[in-house]
């Protein structure tokens, strides 16, 4: 019996993860700095692109899926198979925070399992005139909701790295603890 416990022990968890949000948010290029450490020019995802992270325990299987409005039909299908979501929104676009929002609850409400990590991150930090992470908190209404699933919200830059290795570290550790 020790030997199973062992073996069953030393396996890799594996999980598929979806990064959503509006098109132009940093999604695609807050992947790319996590899997290469640093900032990486990237076109606009057409559809979904897919990648590995593998971690000690951990695999981590990441759909990121294409902001556009063309594209937001493919997501529910995707976010329905998924163990954890990312939601990215773009902190210096306040014009279409009310949008990211109803997305937002849309995914969360209908789209994915109850209880499964969902981890917010407040990109672009590093231009002006943009959104504070309290502004953006009581603009969402997440201190205010009783949200069925663990979350954290933090705020990133894709283009310098801020926050996006401590926002991940959240992640990967609330991911291995599920």
């Amino acid at each position: 019996m020790s030997f199973l416990k062992t073996l069953f022990r030393s396996r890799t968890k594996q999980v598929n993860m979806t990064i959503c949000g509006l098109d132009k948010a940093g999604k695609t290029t807050i992947l790319n700095y996590l899997v290469r450490g640093e900032y990486y020019e990237t076109l606009p995802t057409m559809g979904v692109n897919r990648d590995t992270i593998d971690f000690p325990k951990l695999k981590i299987n990441i759909f990121d899926l294409g902001g556009q409005e063309d594209f937001r039909g493919l997501w529910n299908q995707i976010n329905e198979k998924s163990d954890a979501l990312v939601f990215v929104v773009d902190s210096s676009d306040q014009f279409r925070l009310q949008e990211s929002k109803e997305i937002f609850y849309n995914i969360v409400n209908t789209q994915i399992n109850e209880g499964i990590p969902v981890l917010i991150l407040l990109n672009k930090v590093d231009i002006d005139n943009r959104v504070s992470r309290a502004e953006f908190l009581e603009e969402f209404e997440l201190l205010q909701n009783e949200l069925p699933f663990s979350w954290a919200c933090y705020e990133t830059s894709a283009k310098t790295g801020s926050g996006i290795f401590d926002s991940f570290s959240w992640f990967i550790q609330t991911l291995k603890e599920v």
